[in-house]
């Protein structure tokens, strides 16, 4: 039997549910029975072999091929830089619409379909409303996307070619915006899925089970995740608990919440102890897939950093520009908001909090082509020339050190 349960108090709701929030404000989840009783099945695709851990039904009919990303070492340049020589990164950005977002669309999308709703809508600044515009597109369900003025034109321009309605939104800030759409779900009776929806979280437990599988039922010290809407990092560890509830593991990963220092509600409670969130408005952050200033749902994070131990750190925009030139260097070109854990993950070694042989991962949660514009502020070199100078250019470029930029 399935239903909804708030993760503060235990109230209980139907699964069918359409508001994705209890009536106090907390965050709601899947409550499942059968969990302990839960086995790996045989099958090509992640969600075939972990259907039991699954409240709704997946097949090949909405799936884009998500998941499969790649689970590698960091190398030699970023361990060395953050000083944790078991550095491993988590490449989301290898999803279809090159983010971690399309976990969470397939599960939303499989609850639509089997809702039989015609029509559904999200909040997103951007990776998620392109991952629910493609995952719509490909189940014949209509998607509406609410983005705020700042939202990157790339972004937009990507929900738009998958036939989506984007709608910008001005608004004071991005969480006033989220909670007055997410009021008219009930009496739209349409769906709003936001980034901490029950089911959504759902979608990226199968990360979870992804690395469970790639490390052969290992579990690694520390996850990172920057940290926004609250959904990623409560549906990953929520992968985790159901495999130990399973009997499949027997220990949790501790969690790491990341923030940009502009924008940190639940890095600035965590680290002084309080148990709510103080909105933080009017800033903004060039690492702008994490805006979330007072996230609904908040107090769970909080709750569960506090029981579970997990670290929380908040990095400047210059540490944000730093980590996305040093991840670029070492291959992996990422959006400001992904290239986040790395510098938190240095300054909590550096701090003493994670160990240098502990074994920690870094979702990379989006890819640097998400936003262009920051190319504002990260200067990149290309060398113009023409045939009658090439050779010599050439001869000059092999004669020095490569200077980092781009040719």
């Amino acid at each position: 039997m399935k239903r909804l349960r708030s993760t503060i108090s235990g109230q209980v709701f139907p699964f069918e549910r359409i508001e994705e929030f209890a009536g106090n404000g907390e965050s709601l989840e899947v409550a499942a029975d059968g969990l302990a009783g839960a086995r790996v099945r045989q099958g090509r695709r992640l969600w075939e072999r972990f259907a039991d851990f699954l409240p709704v039904v997946i097949d090949d009919e909405i799936s884009l091929g998500e998941g499969s990303t790649p689970l590698l070492p960091a190398g030699k340049a970023l361990s060395t830089f953050t000083g944790i020589a078991r550095l491993l990164l988590k490449n989301e950005t290898m999803n279809p619409t090159w983010s971690f977002k399309d976990r969470g669309s397939l599960t939303s999308i499989a609850m639509a379909r089997q809702m039989g709703e015609p029509v559904t809508a999200t909040i997103s600044t951007g990776n998620m409303g392109h991952s629910m515009a493609a995952y719509g597109a490909r189940a014949g369900i209509r998607a509406v996307v609410f983005v705020p003025r700042y939202a990157p034109a790339e972004k937009i321009r990507a929900m738009a070619i998958h036939g989506a309605t984007v709608v910008r939104v001005t608004a004071p800030d991005y969480s006033m915006m989220k909670r007055e759409i997410l009021g008219l779900a009930s009496g739209l009776n349409l769906r709003v899925v936001s980034g901490n929806g029950p089911i959504r979280a759902e979608g990226y437990k199968l990360a979870a089970f992804e690395m469970y599988e790639q490390l052969e039922g290992h579990v690694p010290d520390f996850i990172a995740v920057p940290t926004s809407a609250c959904g990623h990092i409560r549906g990953l560890f929520k992968g985790y608990r159901e495999l130990m509830e399973a009997g499949l593991t027997g220990r949790l990963p501790r969690m790491i919440v990341v923030q940009a220092a502009n924008v940190n509600p639940l890095v600035s409670a965590i680290r002084e102890g309080r148990d709510r969130i103080v909105p933080v408005t009017g800033k903004e952050t060039v690492a702008e897939a994490i805006t979330s200033g007072d996230p609904p749902g908040g107090a769970e994070i909080l709750l569960k950093a506090r029981h579970f131990g997990w670290l929380a750190e908040d990095v400047t925009e210059e540490e944000i520009l730093d980590a996305q030139r040093r991840l670029a260097g070492a291959g992996y070109f990422v959006e400001p908001a992904a290239a986040t854990s790395l510098a938190a993950v240095g300054k909590l070694r550096a701090a003493g909090k994670i160990r240098q042989d502990d074994s920690v991962v870094l979702m990379l949660t989006g890819s640097g082509l998400k936003d262009m514009s920051v190319f504002a502020r990260q200067g990149v070199e290309v060398v113009e020339s023409d045939l009658r100078s090439i050779r010599g250019d050439v001869e000059k470029i092999l004669a020095s050190s490569p200077p980092g930029g781009v040719y």
